[in-house]
């Protein structure tokens, strides 16, 4: 992975040892280091969410709904989660988001299946539908800026950079998972990262 290249392109990561003194003190019920916590990673979060969240889901699903049931799973399994390398507290986060997708898409497809209706004419109707999203904190917008230069990329070359970028999978983890080769793989992720540097210089948006 090109380090430079990425720092450049994305935004910078909040320190660890914070990070691991803010979740010790979360864990321990101090609802101050949580508040902290949330503010930290409340970009980082709510960039997983909206590039995660598919357009079959994005139809029916607001990012928000998304945000705030990870956010809150954040809290109730913090004293579960344990560090385990460098960058783990963020993994954590972008596994949850995952999970938390994974479980919505499969109660709308249980729910299709359960008698075809209308989705609005479900259980569903609970879920909020197009409305106000929640915004990014960063006054300087780059978390806006590069959600929609990584959103533009073929679909092939956005799955591999956010597996990489995001999930913190190696090239040849990430060519497992898909069923391609490592060499495929290197070269999507060389061409994502080419073009959002392209796409965030040049200050291009779709």
């Amino acid at each position: 992975m090109n380090f430079t290249l990425t720092a450049k392109l994305f935004p910078e990561v909040p320190d660890e040892e914070t990070t691991m003194d803010l979740v010790c003190r979360a864990q321990q019920g101090e609802e101050v280091a949580w508040i902290q916590l949330f503010e930290r990673y409340h970009d980082h979060l709510l960039l997983a969410v909206r590039l995660r969240l598919g357009r079959r889901l994005r139809s029916v699903l607001e990012s928000a709904d998304i945000f705030q049931s990870v956010a809150m799973r954040a809290f109730r399994d913090l004293e579960r989660f344990t560090p385990q390398h460098e960058g783990s507290f963020r993994a954590y986060l972008n596994q949850l988001v995952l999970n938390e997708i994974r479980d919505k898409a499969r109660y709308f497809e249980a729910a299709k299946r359960g008698g075809g209706e209308n989705l609005s004419k479900t259980r569903l109707e609970h879920l909020p539908l197009q409305g106000t999203e929640v915004p990014y904190r960063d006054e300087r917008g780059r978390f806006d800026r590069l959600e929609r230069a990584i959103r533009i990329l073929p679909e092939e070359q956005r799955e591999v950079l956010l597996m990489r970028n995001f999930d913190g999978l190696s090239s040849k983890e990430v060519a497992k998972l898909l069923g391609k080769s490592d060499d495929v793989v290197r070269k999507s992720y060389s061409r994502a990262m080419a073009s959002l540097a392209m796409q965030m210089n040049t200050g291009e948006s779709p």
